[in-house]
C-alpha cells in the first residue's frame, strides 16, 4: 500500500494456480497433469479512480522456476541485490488493456521459518518479508508511489480444496521492522487451526494474544466473513469480491492499538463447486 493509502499493489506468482479452472479439469480426468503448465502472474492494482487486473494463464518451462527468479510469459520476479523486483509486461483480464511497469520490495529485516498450516502437514505458509518498504513505477496505468509492503511464499502437495473448507489470513504492522499475521483455516473435517504471531526484523517470530473473532459484512457476493480483533472493526476498504474470495483493507485491533490490516478469505467449499469454477473461465484468460 502507498503510504497515504490511495493505492495498492498485489503480485501473487502462481507455478499451479489453485484457482484455475483448466487445471481442475485436468486434474479431475486424472492425467497427474504438470503444475507449470497452469502458471500465472496474477496482478491487482487499486487506485482512486478504479482497479486493474490480470490474470492469465501460461504453460511455462521447468527453467522458467529457479531459486532466485522465476518468468512467467513476459513478466518476471526476481531477487536482485536483496531486493525483489517485479517487471511486470501484461495485459488486464478480460478487456486486453496493457499493464507495464516494475514493482521493487526492500525488506526490512530477516525472514522468519516455514509453518505448517493443516493438521495433514500438506500446506505450508513462509513470511519471506513480513516488513517491507516498495517501490512501485508503472508506466500502463500510469501509477507511481512509495509505501509498505509484505511477501510471503505458500506451497501445498495436494489441491487447497483437497484439504480445507476455510481459510482466512490478516497481516498488520506494528511498528517499524515489525508485522503481525494471523491465520485461521478449517479442514474438510472440521479442525480448526490457528495461528497468530508477531515477526520482528530479526525473523524472530513471538505469539501474540489471539483476539476474538468477529464478523465482517457479507460481500455482494454473500461471501461470509470475519476477522479477529480485540475491539470494533471497520472496513476501510474492498479490494476484491469474487464469489469464493474477497480481499479487503481493514481498521481492526492487534495488540491494544488500531492498526490498518489487509484481510483476506477464501470459501474452499464454494471453490470446488461447479459454477464457480466455470465463471472463474470468464475472469481469467489462457494461452
Amino acid at each position: 500500500m502507498s503510504d497515504d493509502g490511495a493505492f495498492g499493489v498485489v503480485v501473487i506468482a502462481l507455478l499451479g494456480s489453485p484457482f484455475s479452472p483448466f487445471y481442475a479439469r485436468a486434474r479431475a480426468a486424472g492425467t497427474a497433469p504438470a503444475a507449470l503448465d497452469y502458471a500465472a502472474m496474477n496482478v491487482a492494482v487499486y487506485g482512486p479512480r478504479g482497479s486493474f487486473f490480470s490474470l492469465t494463464e501460461r504453460a511455462v518451462r521447468p527453467g522458467a522456476a529457479q531459486g532466485d527468479a522465476v518468468t512467467i510469459g513476459t513478466s518476471r520476479m526476481r531477487w536482485d541485490r536483496g531486493a525483489l523486483v517485479i517487471e511486470l509486461s501484461d495485459r488486464t483480464s478480460p478487456w486486453g488493456r496493457p499493464l507495464r511497469g516494475t514493482v521493487r520490495l526492500h525488506p526490512e529485516g530477516a525472514p522468519s521459518s516455514a509453518r505448517v498450516l493443516d493438521g495433514a502437514g500438506e500446506h505450508l505458509w513462509w513470511p519471506v518479508a513480513p516488513s517491507s518498504s516498495i517501490e512501485v513505477e508503472l508506466a500502463e496505468p500510469n501509477v507511481r508511489f512509495r509505501g509498505h509492503g509484505y511477501h510471503d511464499a505458500n506451497a501445498g502437495d495436494v489441491p487447497l480444496e483437497r484439504s480445507f473448507s476455510r481459510w482466512r489470513w490478516a497481516r498488520a504492522r506494528l511498528d517499524a521492522g515489525t508485522s503481525a499475521m494471523m491465520y485461521d483455516t478449517v479442514d474438510v473435517d472440521g479442525i480448526d487451526h490457528h495461528l497468530a504471531i508477531a515477526v520482528d526484523r530479526d525473523g524472530l517470530a513471538r505469539p501474540i494474544d489471539m483476539p476474538d473473532e468477529r464478523p465482517l459484512p457479507r460481500t455482494l457476493w454473500r461471501l461470509p466473513r470475519s476477522t479477529r480483533s480485540s475491539g470494533d472493526v471497520r472496513v476501510l476498504r474492498e479490494l476484491e469480491d469474487t464469489p469464493f474470495y474477497a480481499r479487503a483493507l481493514l481498521e481492526s485491533h492487534i495488540e491494544g492499538a488500531p492498526r490498518v490490516t489487509m484481510h483476506e478469505e477464501l470459501s474452499c467449499e464454494r471453490l470446488r463447486s461447479a459454477w464457480v469454477r466455470f465463471l472463474l473461465g470468464f475472469r481469467m484468460g489462457r494461452q
